[in-house]
């Protein structure tokens, strides 16, 4: 029985993903935002360098507009949105493509109008450590914001077609230096799933397939 058990779990480490000590798994970068759900899963199974190497080629190629060209007019757009998205909305140590903001902004682009309000001060009560003395927490006095990015027919016509929705809001919740978070993420990796499969583009697909 053990050594039937010991086979079995060999037999799932030789058919398990192959991952790099150390590596950056490239499926979770910021380039990588446009995966498709199928493409995630083949992503996964890949089982060298060589063969992910192929397949992040791939990714770009079959996302080129204008596959006879040299320039691949998406990926630079992508590439510059990324380098923006850093420069706007990193926190602490994480880039800002990293970030909440950081991903809308790569996927859906800038937004038409962006939206703000500040949010109540956090109630921390002050604590009597020593006679006569208070103690505030470090963050009594931190606020949260709540953005909203609208996307209307004014700036982001294509996307919305793609979308089939007259326009687009996205809610964050920010806490400025810590970190910030997408209210309805469920939604947004929806739009976000469309717009990914609606990048690969039918000619370029073909060329790809007919290599």
């Amino acid at each position: 029985m053990i050594m039937t058990l010991e086979l079995f779990l060999f037999a799932a480490l030789l058919n398990a993903p192959v991952t790099v000590p150390g590596a950056e798994d490239w499926s979770r970068s910021p380039e990588a935002y446009f995966l498709t759900s199928e493409e995630k899963q083949e992503w996964k199974h890949l089982q060298s360098e060589e063969a992910r190497q192929q397949f992040r080629e791939t990714y770009w190629k079959r996302r080129d507009p204008t596959p006879r060209t040299d320039r691949n007019e998406f990926k630079d757009t992508i590439l510059a949105r990324i380098r923006s998205a850093d420069a706007q909305f990193t926190i602490g140590r994480t880039p800002g493509s990293r970030s909440a903001r950081g991903l809308v902004f790569v996927v859906l682009g800038p937004p038409t109008v962006q939206q703000q309000i500040a949010g109540p001060v956090k109630g921390a009560a002050p604590e009597m450590i020593t006679p006569g003395r208070l103690s505030v927490p470090n963050d009594a006095f931190d606020t949260t914001e709540f953005h909203t990015w609208v996307y209307n027919r004014e700036t982001s016509s294509d996307l919305l077609s793609v979308l089939e929705i007259p326009s687009l809001e996205v809610a964050f919740t920010i806490e400025p230096g810590h970190r910030d978070e997408i209210r309805d993420s469920s939604r947004f990796q929806r739009w976000r799933e469309m717009i990914a499969r609606h990048t690969i583009v039918a000619a370029a697909a073909r060329a790809v397939q007919s290599e």
